[in-house]
């Protein structure tokens, strides 16, 4: 004899879609503040490295 196919219970199915798309909301979150934290080092970087070529441009004249 074949069984038939239990269907979870649609309240359960309501919370974990629920659940899967607020952690997708906090992953996209995480990825933003990276992306922020990743553009800074990069400014910082840059900055840091025009005041050594200023810093030796004026050495050498």
């Amino acid at each position: 004899m074949t069984s038939l196919p239990t269907f979870p219970d649609p309240e359960k199915i309501k919370q974990t879609l629920a659940k899967a798309h607020r952690n997708c909301q906090e992953i996209e979150l995480a990825g933003i503040q990276l992306e922020e934290v990743i553009v800074k080092l990069e400014q910082e970087n840059l900055t840091r490295r025009k005041q050594q070529l200023r810093k030796l441009l004026q050495q050498s004249q």
